[in-house]
Parts: structure tokens; C-alpha cells; sequence
């Protein structure tokens, strides 16, 4: 049911430079893992046909659906060149209120569906995802899941020491990160990044997937350019259209 209501900010961090998380309070809220809501902005745009018009912005909720039916929900904003809206988010204090309006959008887990999920990311497309991975460990799923997460280099990787906690303590989740920009060495001529680097290709997701994917479900979220290039490798890789799953922004 969309609802629309008034929520006060409660708490914030800088994930990354360009990065903050949001935790707003308010009525609980029923959603699924993966839907979105319409933030409103006060004051509007000055070129618009009516400038005291609120701007509406959407959002995905980066929280569990648990957290929604204790009235929390948590937005996660990446400052964008041309997004002025979300630049204005960057500085916003706390005790702020904003109106929200949702839950929307279809790209969803269903744990009685989705048994085994692939979550391809990259940015802050990381944000439904936070909410897939807290809703199974809240609810102690059995769901196989594994998240490939593509960033520029490792100070732009959003909520990684949570992702990090929770592969650690969810033994059916597993986190993999890959990096298309980083130094090779240090200026003592260590390795400064030892993960994985470039970009998720067909080689990497066979090696981190297996051979087959007959039977996963896979799930992408991040800039155009990215779901394009994602749908496009898992097409080659023989997935089926039915089990390939995307949102893109931008």
C-alpha cells in the first residue's frame, strides 16, 4: 500500500567522500527488500512551471524490511555532477523532516522464489542490495547469495565494513569486491590492493559463479551503462531472460 508520510531524520555517516547514508523515523512502513520511495524535497526549482512545487527524488531503501515495521527506514545518497538535489542531501542536520511517499518499484527478493541470487553492483546500485542482505539475515534465510560489487577504487566502496561483518557472520552470504581503478604498489612497492580489479566480465563471474547458471537468479543495480554491459554478459553466458533481474539509474 503507498502511503505518504512524514519522517525525521535520526542519524547519518559519510560512507564514502561522495557518499551518506541516511536513518529516517516515522510510521512503520511495509515494503519488500529492494522497493524504493519518493523523497520531496522542500522549496522547488526555480525554473520550473511552479517553484514552490516540492522537488521528488527516488530513493531505494537500503534497509531491511524489518527495520520498515519498526518505523526506520534508511536511504543511501551518492552526490551526482548534475544532481543538485543530491548535493543539497550532503548537508542536510539532523532532526530534519522530509515526507515520503511508497513503497514502490517491482525489483524485489522473494525468498520463496529466489533461492540462490547473484546481486551484481556497482556504486551506489548497492543500495537494494543492502536491503536483500539484511532481510536474509534478519530472517535467517537459507537464500544462497553472493554480491559482486564494482567500484572505482576502495575508498568508494559504500558500506563495506558492514558488508564486511556480515559475510563474516552469515555463512550462506558471501561478498566479492573488484576495483577498476587502484595502484598497483604503494610508494614502498607493496601491494596496496589485493582483491579483485577490473571490470566484471564473463571470466570473473565464471569463476565466481561456477559454470552453471542455470539455476540463479541474477539481480543488477548501478548506472546504465553498467546494466546494459551486465545483461549483456550474462546473455552470452546462456541466463535466461526470466532470471535476469535489473534497475539502473542515471
Amino acid at each position: 500500500m503507498v502511503e505518504r508520510a512524514e519522517y525525521k531524520l535520526v542519524s547519518m555517516k559519510q560512507e564514502t567522500p561522495d557518499t551518506v547514508s541516511f536513518v529516517l523515523s516515522g510510521p512503520s512502513i511495509e515494503h519488500q527488500a529492494g522497493q524504493f520511495v519518493m523523497l520531496e524535497y522542500p522549496g522547488g526549482d526555480a525554473e520550473a512551471k511552479d517553484p514552490e512545487k516540492p522537488i521528488k527524488r527516488a530513493y531505494s531503501i537500503a534497509s531491511g524490511p524489518k527495520r520498515g515495521q519498526w518505523g526506520f527506514i534508511e536511504l543511501c545518497v551518492k552526490e551526482m555532477p548534475e544532481g543538485w538535489i543530491s548535493k543539497l542531501l550532503q548537508n542536510i542536520t539532523l532532526s530534519s523532516s522530509f515526507w515520503l511517499s511508497g513503497p514502490f518499484g517491482r525489483f524485489v527478493f522473494d525468498p520463496e522464489v529466489h533461492k540462490d541470487i547473484v546481486m551484481l553492483a556497482a556504486g551506489s546500485g548497492i543500495a537494494p542490495f543492502a536491503s536483500y542482505l539484511e532481510e536474509i539475515r534478519d530472517r535467517k534465510l537459507e537464500t544462497k547469495a553472493k554480491l559482486i560489487f564494482s567500484n572505482k577504487t576502495e575508498e568508494d566502496i559504500i558500506y563495506r565494513k558492514w558488508l564486511d561483518d556480515l559475510a563474516h557472520h552469515c555463512k550462506n552470504a558471501e561478498v566479492h569486491y573488484t576495483l577498476t581503478r587502484y595502484p598497483k604498489e604503494d610508494v614502498e612497492g607493496e601491494d596496496v590492493w589485493l582483491g579483485k580489479t577490473g571490470r566484471i566480465d564473463q571470466t570473473m563471474l565464471k569463476h565466481l559463479c561456477g559454470d552453471d547458471l542455470a539455476d540463479k537468479d541474477f539481480f543488477i543495480c548501478g548506472p546504465l551503462v553498467f546494466v546494459k554491459a551486465m545483461q549483456s554478459i550474462l546473455e552470452e553466458l546462456g541466463v535466461v531472460k526470466e532470471n535476469i533481474h535489473f534497475e539502473s539509474y542515471g
